[in-house]
């Protein structure tokens, strides 16, 4: 059999197979690091370029979730409001029916008692009426709206409600000089209850659907962009295993040159 003393091609191999395995090592190694399977257009440059988009729209419906969302708290906080108004005017109209009881029972009767609790409550009406929200004031005839889509399609128009606008609370006066403006003023609040309900409930039903559209876009983009550190780990471990082996076959190869060079040159005697 001839034998080639010009070359090693049992260790060029070896060397061939140990760069591969060290730039797959390279490779797994900065996956784990990052926690990304794709870290650059080299990688994958579709992926990459679908995961960025991914992430954009990801961020884009949080923004708009976290806006429904601020939007339902206001409105919540608007409900509250109203339903302490609603509890205090039918208290002023009880209030109202004993005052009026006492003055028929005795025209000349101390009712000064009843006037003070009548202005104690309705200096809390006024109080409620002034209100604010994160430095917004939650009753005014400003009206608000809020996106729920980033192609503007989507609208839910919230506030506008003004508490001292005339049928309200701004009819509200002496406790002697009422007529109907108790009744006509719970009737108000009570539609105001309703029609702030009504927006909560689309409020939440807008926050609910934007979370979960955010949930399913960061899990595609998940899968496109985020590493398997179990199998990235598994690989690791083959890889270094076959490092290990291509340098053991090129130290191999060079020791194998070396035994054979020996012979040539220095052959020994029979």
């Amino acid at each position: 059999m001839a034998l080639s003393i010009g070359g090693n091609y049992g260790m060029l191999r070896s060397l061939n197979n140990l760069r591969s395995t060290r730039s797959k090592m390279d490779q797994t190694l900065e996956r784990i690091s990052s926690g990304l399977k794709i870290n650059s257009a080299a990688d994958d440059a579709g992926g990459l370029a679908m995961g960025m988009k991914l992430s954009l729209e990801v961020t884009k419906t949080e923004n708009l979730q976290s806006s429904v969302a601020n939007a339902k708290s206001f409105v919540e906080a608007q409900s509250s409001a109203l339903e302490s108004a609603s509890d205090i005017v039918s208290e002023m109209q009880t209030l109202k029916l004993t005052y009026d009881q006492a003055i028929e029972a005795d025209p000349l009767a101390d009712v000064s008692a009843y006037e003070q609790e009548f202005d104690d409550l309705k200096a809390q009406l006024n109080s409620l009426a002034g209100e604010k929200f994160n430095g917004e004031a939650l009753f005014s005839s400003d009206s608000k709206s809020v996106s729920t889509a980033d192609d503007g399609n989507g609208e839910i128009n919230f506030g506008g409600i003004n508490l001292e606008s005339p049928g309200t609370l701004d009819g509200i006066n002496d406790l002697g000089d009422l007529g109907t403006e108790l009744d006509d003023a719970l009737n108000e609040i009570t539609g105001y209850v309703g029609e702030v309900g009504s927006n909560a409930s689309s409020l939440g039903i807008a926050s609910s659907y934007l979370e979960t559209k955010a949930t399913n876009l960061e899990a595609a983009r998940s899968r496109i962009m985020d590493a398997d550190i179990v199998e990235e780990s598994t690989n690791l471990s083959k890889y270094t295993m076959q490092y290990e082996a291509a340098v053991a076959a090129i130290a191999q190869a060079n020791s194998t040159q070396q035994t054979v060079m020996e012979l040539l040159l220095f052959p020994k005697d029979k």
